[in-house]
């Protein structure tokens, strides 16, 4: 017998909420480097190949094993203390950071973030395949998402600001600590209201597990994972390779767009931060959620590929706005393909967790979605920050053509992308 039986809207738009605030810290705290980029570079000494890797490996690598144990545990405990405990992690990770003297430390405390944002992706899909019936999962996914761009655009906005004030004067100096350079300084302003956050995720419902499994299974055995890999794996191959690559140039060009524009244009990390978070919180909070709630929309009307297909056509409209905004002269036509690239590739976030979810049945949720972050992870955002450093120190050998290998890396991952998700489509309505 399955049970069908769903929590009330409000408890589960109350577990929205506090997830789309994690998502936000999340991301505050994911993305706080690459406002750093430049000071720590010089204090360190460090090449662009080597500051990729706090961004990059640094986080990837132990987000993506991490995140399978988790999902793991997701599938099998409640749900909402593992997310309270994942934020708590990485808010004092963060708040750490601030206290390296080294690269060697801030590389650690970048690895304890990533152990704690590691909880997000398979407590979030389990937790909505809970909250809402499989026709409304697509509008609180878009919700939830966008936390990752709101993120995103605070950090510009206000990082900019923070670190300029944070360097007029001097640091700050702290109690048995010291003085505090500006870099570490903000590392330590913003990991700590995550904090506050943590107590809030203790505070969500836990909702009754739904079981809508197609192969008869309810529990979530050792091998039930391996399993239901195989018996998709010919929709999930395709699948997964236009998800990873369409996360390989989001992760980069995030990663690497305030040196970018610090580079190609001479404007101070304030200046573009204030612009660059703007056309972040304009164009892809309404990209994230337009995406989830077009899904719902196709579902409804029968459309059971529409994750998949909705992501196909976002990448085809990405492509020419993200090769071309790093290389036009005009700074202003810049932010206008910056931000149509924006929209459209937002949907990234919530279309992948939702086109995996699609496929997963209940008893694996958590363990599926572990293994998507783990794949974006590795390859996603482990590569793309990576690969245009690549390319700007071996293939350009000068560090003002960031925004060209920024640009080369779009060229390559995007057409490539649509045409794994354009072969993953047919196999994923069969498998649905």
């Amino acid at each position: 017998v399955q049970e069908t039986k769903y929590p009330s809207i409000g408890s589960g738009y109350y577990g929205v909420a506090v997830m789309t605030l994690a998502q936000v810290f999340a991301f505050i705290d994911r993305q706080i480097p690459a406002m750093l980029i430049e000071p720590i570079k010089r204090d360190f000494g460090l090449y662009d190949s080597q500051i990729a890797l706090l961004g990059g490996a640094a986080f990837s690598i132990f987000y993506a094993f991490m995140a399978l144990p988790i999902g793991y545990a997701v599938d099998r405990m409640k749900r909402t203390s593992i997310l309270g405990v994942g934020i708590l992690l990485w808010s004092l990770m963060t708040v750490f950071a601030g206290l390296a003297n080294s690269f060697a430390r801030l590389f650690g405390a970048r690895v304890g973030v990533a152990v704690g944002e590691a909880v997000m992706a398979p407590t979030s899909v389990s937790l909505i395949s809970d909250y809402f019936p499989p026709e409304q999962q697509g509008k609180p996914m878009g919700i939830i998402t966008s936390g990752v761009y709101v993120g995103i655009g605070i950090t510009l906005l206000g990082g900019g600001f923070l670190i300029d004030y944070l360097t007029d004067i001097g640091g700050l100096y702290l109690p048995i600590i010291g003085l505090v350079k500006p870099w570490q300084a903000t590392f330590m302003l913003v990991g700590i209201p995550g904090v506050l956050v943590s107590l809030a995720a203790f505070s969500m419902s836990e909702p009754r597990r739904i079981i809508l499994n197609r192969e008869g299974k309810t529990k979530a055995d050792s091998k039930a994972l391996i399993h239901h890999i195989l018996a998709y794996k010919s929709t999930l191959i395709p699948l997964c390779l236009g998800l990873i690559l369409m996360a390989l140039i989001f992760y980069s060009f995030t990663f690497w767009a305030p040196t970018m524009m610090v580079r190609t244009f001479g404007l101070s990390l304030s200046e573009i931060g204030l612009v660059l978070g703007l056309i972040t919180i304009i164009t892809s909070i309404p990209g994230t959620i337009l995406s989830g709630t077009i899904v719902d929309s196709l579902r409804k009307k029968g459309y059971q590929d529409a994750p998949v297909r909705v992501a196909m056509y976002a990448v085809l409209l990405a492509f020419p706005f993200i090769t071309l905004a790093p290389l036009v002269d005009s700074i202003f036509l810049s932010w206008i393909f910056i931000g149509f690239y924006l929209f459209f590739i937002s949907s990234f976030a919530p279309l992948g967790l939702l086109a995996i979810s699609g496929l997963s049945d209940g008893h694996v949720k958590g363990q599926m979605a572990a293994l998507y972050a783990f794949l974006v992870m590795v390859f996603g955002l482990g590569l793309g920050p990576q690969l245009t450093a690549f390319f700007t120190d071996i293939i350009f050998q000068n560090t003002s053509k960031l925004g060209q290998s920024i640009s080369l890396t779009g060229f390559l991952a995007l057409p490539i992308s649509a045409f794994f998700l354009w072969l993953s489509l047919p196999k994923y309505r069969d498998s649905v």
